[in-house]
């Protein structure tokens, strides 16, 4: 069922969404797939609309044009998000779970209280993002650029953050049992009360990270580069386990 046309007001944008392609993507999932198919090469363009509570779920709208967009509440499981433009959008409450989103551009946005479950987020860019208290369980994060993005409290078992930049990102009280952070920077990233157990790290450069009362029970660190701007836990010693420093 279509609804009013809206659009989130922002003074300092000179450009808004295309009215007939936010009608389109308010019609539903058939409408806006059916529209897709009829119109490949033309780009989405729902900057600032207001699509909060909407039903996308299984929407092929990828390189979408989604800037500053309202999508809090939306359901976007199994959605074809990739490439699309989500800079700054409100994500809060949304159901991205398993939603393809590789590449996606998440500068600024709020995600906070969102379902991200076995989503793929490969190569995304979340820069100062609000990612606090999400579901991320297997979130493909795979060289994705995380930098002061904010995961306080989030669940990410068994995420794959291989190659992530996550400098001066947030992940205090997170629970991420189980995750793989191999080869990844985190220049100045807390993990202060965190769980991360039986996670792997390998020549992963956790120079100025802090892990201040965080759980790291039977985490590898083979090959993880350390130095005293690295706080660890009381009693941890990545060492103990025959894990080697690389020094350069």
């Amino acid at each position: 069922m279509s609804r009013p046309l809206s659009f989130s007001p922002n003074p300092e944008r000179d450009k808004v969404a295309n009215e007939e392609h936010v009608k389109i993507a308010s019609s539903g999932p058939d409408a806006l797939d059916s529209w897709r198919e009829n119109n490949p090469e033309v780009q989405l363009d729902l900057e600032g609309a207001d699509l909060s509570g909407l039903n996308l779920a299984g929407t092929k709208i990828r390189d979408a044009n989604l800037k500053g967009a309202n999508l809090s509440k939306a359901r976007l499981s199994k959605a074809n998000l990739a490439g699309a433009n989500m800079a700054g959008v409100d994500l809060t409450e949304a159901d991205m779970g398993q939603a393809g989103m590789a590449g996606v551009d998440l500068t600024g946005a709020d995600i906070t209280n969102a379902n991200l479950f076995w989503t793929d987020m490969k190569g995304a860019i979340l820069k100062n993002a609000v990612v606090k208290h999400c579901r991320m369980n297997r979130v493909n994060l795979i060289g994705a650029d995380l930098t002061e993005a904010d995961f306080t409290q989030s669940n990410m078992i068994e995420a794959d953050l291989r190659n992530a930049e996550m400098k001066d990102a947030k992940f205090q009280s997170s629970c991420m049992n189980g995750a793989d952070l191999s080869r990844s920077t985190m220049d100045g990233a807390d993990f202060n009360l965190a769980m991360i157990r039986d996670s792997m790290w390998i020549a992963t450069d956790v120079r100025g990270a802090s892990f201040t009362n965080a759980s790291l029970h039977r985490s590898d660190f083979t090959f993880a580069k350390w130095d005293d701007t690295t706080t660890f836990p009381d009693k941890f010693d990545p060492e103990d386990t025959g894990n080697k420093e690389v020094n350069e």
